[in-house]
Formats: C-alpha cells, sequence, structure tokens
C-alpha cells in the first residue's frame, strides 16, 4: 500500500510539473491569450458629480486663452483636509509651451475653486516692478470686475514671494500672496474667503483660490471682543514665555479680530479670536526668515492655538 500512494504522488508531482512547464514556457511579449479588455473608461463620477468632459468645459471657460477642451487632461482627486471630505477634478493644459494652467472644479458643484497659471521665469528682473499696496488694489478689482466682491473685507497683503529660476538658480521676482477674507457681521474669517497671487512684474492674477464653506450662523455671540488687542498679546507672551521659555527679541507684528475657523471641526461653534503674527530673533535667523501666528479667544483670553518652533538645523 506504501509504495502504490508512492507512486501515485510520484505521478500527481510529474503532472504538476509538465503543467508548470507549459505555463512558464511562454515567450516574454507573447503573453497568453486572455478575454478582450476594453479601454478603460473616463473616471466615473460618484453619485451625482459632474463628468469630465464637463470639468474640462468648465475649466475652458474660466482661462480660455490657456485651457482648451480639446489639449487638457483631467484627473479626480479625493480631498480630505480641516474642511472635510470633498473630490475635486483637476484640470491641466500644457500644450502651451509659454502659458500653462492647473484649474480645480469642485466634482459635486462645478464650482472652480482654484487656479494657477504658470509662465517662464526667462527674461524676468531681480526686483518687484509693482508694491503690495497695488497687488492689493489689484486683487479687488480682479473680485469686483468678475462680482465676487460681495461679503468681503479689505484685502490684506500676506506676503512677496521671489521666484527660483530653474535653469539658473537665479531669483527673480515673483509674486505677491494677498488675502481677501469672507466677512461675517464685520469680522474677517481667518479661513474663508479667497487668497490670491499677483504677479509682481506683470501684474496678472496668477492664482485665485476661493474657500466659501463657513455656515456663518455658526459664529453665535456677540462679534464684539471682551479683552482687547493689547491683553491678548500680553496673555500670549506669558503663554510663550512658560512654555518655551525666553525668546529674546520678540515681536508682535499685527493683531486682527477674526472667527477662527481653521481651529474647529465643521459643525462646531466658530470662536471669535485674536490672530497675533509674531517672531522673534531665532525665527528672523531663519533663511528665509519665518513669522508664526497664534490664536488667542477674544472672549476668555484663552490662548487657542500657538506652535513655536525651536529650529535646529
Amino acid at each position: 500500500m506504501t509504495k502504490k500512494l508512492a507512486g501515485i504522488l510520484v505521478i500527481c508531482i510529474i503532472g504538476l510539473l509538465i503543467i508548470a512547464g507549459v505555463r512558464f514556457a511562454v515567450p516574454a511579449g507573447n503573453p497568453p491569450m486572455g478575454p478582450t479588455v476594453a479601454p478603460a473608461p473616463e473616471t466615473p463620477a460618484p453619485d451625482d458629480n459632474i463628468t469630465e468632459a464637463e470639468a474640462k468645459t468648465i475649466a475652458a471657460a474660466a482661462l480660455p486663452e490657456i485651457v482648451r477642451v480639446e489639449t487638457a487632461k483631467v484627473r479626480l482627486e479625493h480631498i480630505q483636509d480641516g474642511r472635510g471630505e470633498r473630490d475635486l477634478f483637476e484640470v491641466y493644459d500644457r500644450s502651451n509651451s509659454t502659458r500653462q494652467a492647473q484649474v480645480w472644479v469642485d466634482a459635486k458643484t462645478g464650482e472652480v475653486t482654484d487656479y494657477v497659471i504658470h509662465t517662464p521665469d526667462r527674461g524676468r528682473p531681480a526686483d518687484p516692478v509693482i508694491t503690495m499696496a497695488e497687488a492689493c488694489a489689484i486683487a479687488e478689482k480682479f473680485l469686483a470686475d468678475r462680482g465676487e466682491n460681495v461679503g468681503l473685507a479689505a484685502a490684506v497683503g500676506k506676503c512677496y514671494r521671489p521666484h527660483t529660476a530653474e535653469r539658473t538658480g537665479e531669483t527673480v521676482a515673483g509674486h505677491y500672496l494677498v488675502d481677501v477674507s469672507r466677512s461675517v457681521r464685520g469680522v474677517p474669517c481667518f479661513w474663508d474667503g479667497y487668497l490670491i497671487d499677483v504677479d509682481a512684474v506683470t501684474s496678472e492674477v496668477r492664482r485665485c483660490c476661493r474657500c466659501w464653506d463657513l455656515n456663518a450662523a455658526r459664529c453665535t455671540g456677540d462679534a464684539e471682543p471682551v479683552i482687547t488687542a493689547e491683553e491678548a498679546e500680553e496673555t500670549l507672551g506669558t503663554y510663550l514665555r512658560e512654555t518655551h521659555g525666553d525668546l529674546p527679541g520678540l515681536v508682535y507684528h499685527s493683531t486682527t479680530l477674526v472667527w477662527a475657523d481653521n481651529l474647529v471641526s465643521a459643525t462646531g461653534e466658530v470662536p471669535l479670536a485674536w490672530e497675533i503674527a509674531y517672531d522673534d530673533d531665532h525665527y528672523r535667523s531663519r533663511e528665509p526668515p519665518r513669522t508664526d501666528i497664534a490664536f488667542v479667544d477674544a472672549r476668555t483670553g484663552t490662548v487657542l492655538s500657538c506652535n513655536y518652533h525651536h529650529f535646529t538645523d
């Protein structure tokens, strides 16, 4: 019986090896015939989302001089951040050698939430041609011309960003970042509104990012602060010293009353807060110099957010 079983096992093993030899002896480049696979269709639109074709049409209408339906490419992105989860179509057109663009379209609403225009850095001067104040005026006019200036606070210049040329590594004139916040009962939101990049040489709006997610009903209570800006700065100074020790050269650059919609969940009450921009000797020694922000509750005086970093590299 033992010999019989052994013989059967040997026969089975030989059979398996023969099958394996046939299967893996197929020459490279000539795979076994299988079912015909149809070309992949465009990314399906979940639920009632718009289609890729519709996203291309919307993007082309937003930047008709750069984006064309015939040459644009598109991909669906699933975004998850502090504002929750959402799907965006990124439409990009690189067919033009001098002006290229990316446009993000909300897959649910069809709204253009962001776009960026890319232009060559060759021939740009080293220094800006326009000022920050002029950039703010350009951003406000841009929104007014589009009929999107309702419910907004005044434009605020956030910073100037030079550009490093890819080919030479040379630093040339870049762009100004301008913040035009949404206003709720006379107080600007920290998050909701527009971020706009204005070219420091050509004055062109190179980027426009729109965020308008906040339900204004969540901004409850009186819009007047209980504690003053000076008291908020004193509170922050005490917090920094107790948490990080002495910070030589600590300076407060601005203290602005805002709705801190960046600090709460999608359903929570939005605190009224003092947004304090500050730096110290350590931050100013960085390359490039750094400025940080903290938030102090304008009603209770509680430090809501402060993430000071002592860099060691």
